[in-house]
């Protein structure tokens, strides 16, 4: 109906009526909502399927130090590894970077709860005391969230966290 308006008074215009200056201004106004509308709308939702990070990558990368590593289901290839400063995920053969969010909830080894990239935010949990699983290593039951940049769920996993040195 909008559209059906604004080519209305651009064919009156083309025809040579005049259009007083209230109807431009609001043809200008509506052509302006028009087209804002269509920047903000969202794309079709696309889900993510993280890839387990391999050691080459985390050699490339440099993940090496305190952390917690995230492993849906039974799984024992992390899909997240999280430190105190910044977190990754492999999606689509590339290990993208995210930021720890300084203001989110602390989880075990300084890890945090929100980190932050250029497309997604991924957001992690870890439940109960955990168990000792290794020397220097606890097991937690985790769950990873990753959202979009209009904050839609793309994946959700739960599974293990194993957090340490």
């Amino acid at each position: 109906m909008r559209f059906a308006v604004a080519l209305l008074a651009l064919a009156c215009t083309a025809c040579g009526q005049q259009v007083d200056e209230g109807e431009q201004e609001m043809i200008e106004e509506q052509a302006i909502a028009d087209v804002e509308a269509v920047n903000g709308s969202e794309p079709p939702l696309r889900e993510v399927v993280p890839e387990p990070i391999l050691f080459p990558d985390i050699e490339k990368h440099d993940m090496f130090g305190a952390s917690c590593a995230y492993a849906p289901g039974t799984s024992l290839g992390a899909r997240v590894i999280a430190r105190q400063a910044d977190a990754f995920m492999k999606v689509d053969g590339e290990v993208i970077r995210f930021a720890a969010d300084p203001g989110a909830r602390e989880l075990p080894y300084g890890t945090r709860s929100l980190y932050n990239g250029t497309e997604y935010s991924l957001r992690l949990e870890v439940a109960g005391d955990g168990e000792q699983s290794g020397m220097e290593t606890m097991d937690y039951e985790g769950s990873i969230s990753l959202r979009d940049r209009w904050d839609r769920v793309v994946y959700d996993g739960v599974g293990t966290a194993q957090c340490g040195v």
